[in-house]
Protein backbone atom coordinates (compact mmCIF):
# COMPACT_ATOMS: atom_id res chain seq x y z
CA UNK A 1 0.00 0.00 0.00
CA UNK A 2 1.40 3.38 -0.91
CA UNK A 3 0.90 6.45 1.15
CA UNK A 4 -0.86 8.24 -1.69
CA UNK A 5 -3.30 5.37 -2.28
CA UNK A 6 -4.90 5.77 1.15
CA UNK A 7 -3.94 9.20 2.52
CA UNK A 8 -6.38 8.94 5.43
CA UNK A 9 -4.49 5.93 6.73
CA UNK A 10 -1.04 7.58 6.62
CA UNK A 11 1.24 7.20 9.56
CA UNK A 12 2.20 10.38 11.31
CA UNK A 13 5.17 11.02 13.50
CA UNK A 14 2.94 10.66 16.57
CA UNK A 15 1.35 7.33 15.64
CA UNK A 16 -1.79 6.28 13.81
CA UNK A 17 -4.87 8.38 13.40
CA UNK A 18 -7.16 6.46 15.77
CA UNK A 19 -10.49 7.79 14.49
CA UNK A 20 -9.59 7.03 10.89
CA UNK A 21 -8.37 3.55 11.73
CA UNK A 22 -11.51 2.85 13.79
CA UNK A 23 -13.71 4.05 10.93
CA UNK A 24 -11.87 1.82 8.48
CA UNK A 25 -12.29 -1.18 10.79
CA UNK A 26 -16.00 -0.45 11.21
CA UNK A 27 -16.48 -0.27 7.45
CA UNK A 28 -14.67 -3.58 7.08
CA UNK A 29 -16.97 -5.20 9.65
CA UNK A 30 -20.10 -3.81 7.99
CA UNK A 31 -18.85 -4.96 4.59
CA UNK A 32 -18.40 -8.47 6.04
CA UNK A 33 -22.03 -8.54 7.16
CA UNK A 34 -23.17 -7.40 3.75
CA UNK A 35 -21.09 -10.08 2.06
CA UNK A 36 -22.50 -12.75 4.37
CA UNK A 37 -25.97 -11.92 3.05
CA UNK A 38 -24.96 -11.22 -0.54
CA UNK A 39 -26.58 -13.58 -2.96
CA UNK A 40 -29.49 -14.31 -0.64
CA UNK A 41 -32.88 -13.97 -2.26
CA UNK A 42 -36.51 -14.60 -1.46
CA UNK A 43 -37.41 -16.13 1.87
CA UNK A 44 -33.77 -16.82 2.79
CA UNK A 45 -32.99 -13.10 2.46
CA UNK A 46 -36.14 -12.22 4.42
CA UNK A 47 -35.15 -14.43 7.33
CA UNK A 48 -31.54 -13.22 7.26
CA UNK A 49 -32.84 -9.65 7.46
CA UNK A 50 -35.19 -10.60 10.30
CA UNK A 51 -32.34 -12.23 12.23
CA UNK A 52 -30.15 -9.20 11.56
CA UNK A 53 -32.87 -6.94 12.95
CA UNK A 54 -33.33 -9.12 16.03
CA UNK A 55 -29.59 -8.85 16.64
CA UNK A 56 -29.73 -5.06 16.23
CA UNK A 57 -32.61 -4.79 18.71
CA UNK A 58 -30.78 -7.02 21.20
CA UNK A 59 -27.66 -4.88 20.80
CA UNK A 60 -29.68 -1.73 21.49
CA UNK A 61 -31.15 -3.17 24.69
CA UNK A 62 -27.80 -4.74 25.59
CA UNK A 63 -26.16 -1.32 25.52
CA UNK A 64 -28.64 -0.24 28.21
CA UNK A 65 -28.01 -3.39 30.25
CA UNK A 66 -24.24 -2.81 30.09
CA UNK A 67 -24.63 0.85 31.04
CA UNK A 68 -23.24 2.04 27.72
CA UNK A 69 -26.33 4.21 27.35
CA UNK A 70 -29.04 5.42 29.69
CA UNK A 71 -32.08 3.24 30.19
CA UNK A 72 -34.98 4.36 28.01
CA UNK A 73 -38.13 2.35 28.68
CA UNK A 74 -39.81 3.47 25.45
CA UNK A 75 -36.79 2.50 23.31
CA UNK A 76 -36.34 -0.81 25.13
CA UNK A 77 -40.03 -1.63 24.79
CA UNK A 78 -40.01 -0.72 21.10
CA UNK A 79 -36.92 -2.88 20.48
CA UNK A 80 -38.46 -5.80 22.39
CA UNK A 81 -41.69 -5.33 20.42
CA UNK A 82 -39.76 -5.70 17.17
CA UNK A 83 -38.30 -8.96 18.49
CA UNK A 84 -41.81 -10.15 19.38
CA UNK A 85 -42.99 -9.40 15.85
CA UNK A 86 -40.07 -11.24 14.24
CA UNK A 87 -40.48 -14.19 16.61
CA UNK A 88 -44.17 -14.41 15.76
CA UNK A 89 -43.29 -14.69 12.08
CA UNK A 90 -40.31 -17.01 12.57
CA UNK A 91 -41.91 -20.28 11.43
CA UNK A 92 -43.20 -18.71 8.22
CA UNK A 93 -39.60 -17.80 7.32
CA UNK A 94 -38.60 -21.47 7.22
CA UNK A 95 -40.82 -23.20 4.66
CA UNK A 96 -39.74 -26.74 3.80
CA UNK A 97 -36.80 -26.78 1.42
CA UNK A 98 -35.87 -23.10 1.83
CA UNK A 99 -32.26 -23.80 2.61
CA UNK A 100 -30.38 -22.64 -0.45
CA UNK A 101 -27.00 -20.97 -0.13
CA UNK A 102 -26.05 -18.67 1.57
CA UNK A 103 -28.46 -19.91 4.23
CA UNK A 104 -26.93 -20.82 7.57
CA UNK A 105 -29.94 -22.95 8.51
CA UNK A 106 -29.29 -26.62 9.19
CA UNK A 107 -31.56 -29.23 7.62
CA UNK A 108 -32.38 -30.48 11.13
CA UNK A 109 -34.89 -27.60 11.27
CA UNK A 110 -37.18 -29.56 8.99
CA UNK A 111 -36.45 -33.01 10.41
CA UNK A 112 -37.04 -31.70 13.96
CA UNK A 113 -39.81 -29.25 13.13
CA UNK A 114 -41.49 -29.76 16.51
CA UNK A 115 -38.31 -28.85 18.38
CA UNK A 116 -37.68 -25.87 16.12
CA UNK A 117 -41.28 -24.73 16.57
CA UNK A 118 -40.90 -24.94 20.35
CA UNK A 119 -37.78 -22.77 20.15
CA UNK A 120 -39.60 -20.17 18.06
CA UNK A 121 -42.53 -20.16 20.48
CA UNK A 122 -40.15 -19.84 23.43
CA UNK A 123 -38.46 -16.88 21.75
CA UNK A 124 -41.80 -15.18 21.20
CA UNK A 125 -42.94 -15.81 24.79
CA UNK A 126 -39.67 -14.54 26.26
CA UNK A 127 -39.72 -11.49 23.97
CA UNK A 128 -43.31 -10.70 25.07
CA UNK A 129 -42.16 -10.79 28.71
CA UNK A 130 -39.19 -8.55 27.86
CA UNK A 131 -41.48 -6.11 26.07
CA UNK A 132 -43.90 -5.95 29.00
CA UNK A 133 -41.16 -5.60 31.60
CA UNK A 134 -39.25 -3.03 29.54
CA UNK A 135 -42.28 -0.78 29.19
CA UNK A 136 -42.79 -0.63 32.94
CA UNK A 137 -39.17 -0.61 34.11
CA UNK A 138 -37.33 2.43 35.38
CA UNK A 139 -33.86 0.90 35.12
CA UNK A 140 -31.95 -1.61 33.07
CA UNK A 141 -31.51 -3.77 36.15
CA UNK A 142 -35.24 -4.46 36.09
CA UNK A 143 -35.10 -6.01 32.61
CA UNK A 144 -31.82 -7.90 32.93
CA UNK A 145 -33.41 -11.32 33.62
CA UNK A 146 -35.97 -11.00 30.80
CA UNK A 147 -33.24 -9.84 28.40
CA UNK A 148 -31.04 -12.79 29.40
CA UNK A 149 -33.92 -15.21 28.76
CA UNK A 150 -34.32 -13.90 25.20
CA UNK A 151 -30.57 -14.13 24.61
CA UNK A 152 -30.44 -17.66 25.98
CA UNK A 153 -33.27 -18.73 23.66
CA UNK A 154 -31.48 -17.22 20.66
CA UNK A 155 -28.21 -18.93 21.57
CA UNK A 156 -29.85 -22.29 22.16
CA UNK A 157 -31.67 -22.21 18.85
CA UNK A 158 -28.50 -21.20 17.01
CA UNK A 159 -26.59 -24.07 18.61
CA UNK A 160 -29.14 -26.60 17.44
CA UNK A 161 -30.35 -25.19 14.14
CA UNK A 162 -27.68 -22.92 12.62
CA UNK A 163 -24.36 -23.77 11.00
CA UNK A 164 -21.46 -23.00 13.34
CA UNK A 165 -19.72 -19.73 12.64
Amino acid sequence: MTRSAFPALRWSGRGRRPATVAAALALTAISGLALAHSGATGIVKQRMEAMKDIAAQMKQIGAMIKGERDYDSAAASLAAGAIVQHAGNMLSLFPEGANESPSEALTVIWTDWDGFSESAEELEANAVVLSEVAGNATSAAEIRAAFAAVGKTCSSCHEDYRKPK
